[in-house]
């Protein structure tokens, strides 16, 4: 912590959305610290203190909140980030910190081609429907693996020998068979160049996580505007009982509140 005085925050993730209440709130003169978890070099660095490492799950981040006593928590983490999610909720509860959940908006509620998706569980359930859709590795058409380079190994098994184009932030360790391409690029992208790399691949199979919000959706504009078919995770379950909310405005009005004694405020 760097401002003693001030009310204080941890900001949980490397979100955009992280990013712009940690500039919010340092500029309203709270001791902002962020923490990330590491598994990207180089990430974008926020306004107040960055932490970057792993707490040592709920009791290691349980203790780093009785430590330091920050007035609240924001996890701002992706939304596929379920352990973390679940470490800070029992962290916070043991703590007895206010946390709240800034998560944008799922795409299964904003896109009206959602309907058309195939929507499935988990990694492994989107690599059976892309067999489904492209059940021979001579079958014309390459697939579209847009689920982060942790994830990208798990459709090995069943896609070893199809032709698959895996486009990732990082590409350490990551080792793929003749078939893959993998292209290392850090979104977001723009509609002309989602279109440009669907038509030089040939793309018919686009397999992402519901992500959210607008940053990451021109790869679905696209591919709904060449025809290409859409394997799509759900996303996990959330945690009942935190607030949860969906932009910058709410998650900093829920601190101020937070400050002014309001204690657990409802979202919103």
């Amino acid at each position: 912590m760097s401002r003693p005085d001030a009310p204080a925050v941890l900001l949980l993730g490397g979100t955009d959305q992280a990013r712009a209440v940690a500039t919010r709130l340092d500029a309203e003169g709270w001791d902002v610290t962020t923490s990330l978890a590491g598994r990207t070099t180089n990430p974008r660095s926020p306004a107040g203190v960055l932490r970057v490492g792993g707490f040592g799950g709920a009791d290691g981040l349980g203790a780093w909140l009785r430590e330091h006593r920050p007035a609240c928590v924001v996890d701002a983490t992706h939304p596929f980030a379920a352990q973390m999610t679940a470490h800070a909720d029992e962290a916070c509860r043991a703590a007895g910190v206010p946390l709240l959940r800034l998560v944008r908006p799922a795409w299964a509620r904003t896109r009206p081609d959602a309907a058309e998706w195939d929507w499935v569980a988990d990694h492994d359930e989107a690599a059976r429907a892309v067999l489904r859709l492209l059940p021979t590795a001579q079958t014309p058409g390459t697939v579209l693996l847009s689920v982060g380079r942790q994830h990208t190994p798990a459709y090995l098994p069943l896609l070893s020998h199809h032709s698959v184009l895996a486009r990732v932030a990082e590409a350490r360790d990551l080792v793929v068979p003749p078939a893959w391409r993998v292209i290392v690029s850090r979104g977001p992208f723009q509609e002309s160049q989602e279109r440009a790399l669907f038509a030089e691949a040939d793309v018919r199979v686009l397999v992402s996580k519901d992500s959210g919000g607008t940053a990451t959706a021109a790869k679905l504009d696209i591919a709904a505007e060449r025809g290409a078919r859409v394997v799509m995770i759900a996303r996990p379950p959330t945690l009942p009982g935190t607030p949860e909310v969906s932009d910058l405005e709410e998650a900093t009005r829920w601190c101020r509140a937070v400050v002014r004694g309001v204690g657990r405020p409802a979202a919103g």
